[in-house]
């Protein structure tokens, strides 16, 4: 039996938030966009501090969107090498206005959740809805195994979840 989701606190900075705004705006044309979110998760706190786009090879359609993989690697070794932040979840919108994971997003997250390679014990996701008189709303998702659970997110300080500097030998990890 594996432990229910625990519903830590998250908080996202300032600048993840607006890209994830700035690229919503997007869906406007009735397809979802999206994109990867990095920063830390201790089990207690998820601190959102990157938010990716969908990068230029990405698909978006009307019920689903398939990220630029690529693209996200190459964010995910950025922000590693300026803050330490790993791959905690992603983002995307649902132009119809639902801010409820798909079956589709379900299964795609139940996909990261068994993969060992990953790592993940639990995923977070923001979903972000666009009606077509542009009102936005965004519900953050905590997901595990077995369920998934909205949760609260906190706007924090550009600087909030920032690690201490590392040894040069702790930044060649990963």
């Amino acid at each position: 039996m594996s432990n229910p989701v625990q519903r830590p606190d998250v908080r996202i900075i300032p600048k993840a938030l607006m890209m994830i705004g700035e690229e919503a705006i997007r869906s406007r044309d009735g397809l979802e966009t999206g994109g990867i979110l990095l920063g830390t998760d201790d089990g207690q706190e998820i601190v959102i501090r990157h938010a990716g786009g969908p990068g230029p090879k990405a698909r978006r359609e009307f019920h689903r969107f398939l990220r630029d993989l690529s693209h996200a690697q190459q964010l995910a070794e950025l922000a590693w090498r300026e803050d330490q932040s790993q791959w905690i979840g992603e983002w995307h919108t649902h132009p119809s206005g639902d801010v409820t994971p798909s079956n589709y997003d379900l299964e795609a997250y139940a996909q990261h959740l068994h993969d060992p390679e990953l790592g993940f014990k639990r995923f977070l996701t923001i979903i972000v809805g666009i009606t077509r008189t542009d009102e936005i709303t965004a519900v953050a998702w905590i997901v595990d195994q077995e369920t998934a659970l909205p949760v609260p997110v906190a706007v924090g300080d550009d600087r909030e979840g920032t690690p201490a500097p590392q040894s040069p030998a702790d930044k060649d990890r990963k």
